[in-house]
This record gives C-alpha cells, structure tokens and sequence, in this order.
C-alpha cells in the first residue's frame, strides 16, 4: 500500500471546476483513483497527484480524508 494526496477537479475535461482533495491508501495510483470516482464524493474529471507516500504494510484500500479545495502547499 502507500498513501496518496489527490486533487480532483470537476466539470468539463477543459475547466478546472471545483477542486477537492482526498487522502488515499491504495496499492497503485490508478486504484486509489477508482477509490475516489466510486466514492460519489463528486463527479470530477481529472486528477492531479500531489504526493505519493512510501510503501508501507497494510491491506485495506480506502480514503482517509476528502477536503474542499486545493490541498494547502507547504510554506
């Protein structure tokens, strides 16, 4: 597993939309991904990954946590 920092921007594949972020552990980043398109958090259409975490030991696939918004960038 590993965890994920995802941006999720809705609307049309040429407009931004709105934007969420979500906080994902998945194997792969198109699992973790698919865990964000089923969760019926929103309908977006693209995604950006903001960070991608260490390998770490785990089995279960799921979204820790969704925020409105951009995710905050380190100052």
């Amino acid at each position: 597993m590993r965890i994920f920092i995802i941006e999720a921007y809705g609307g049309e594949a040429h407009a931004n939309g709105p934007i969420a972020n979500f906080t994902v552990s998945a194997a792969t980043l198109n699992e973790a991904i698919e865990l964000v398109r089923e969760s019926g958090a929103g309908r977006f259409a693209r995604f950006d990954v903001v960070q991608e975490g260490e390998e770490f030991e785990g089995e279960e696939q799921r979204i820790f946590e969704r925020g409105g918004g951009a995710y905050p960038k380190p100052v």
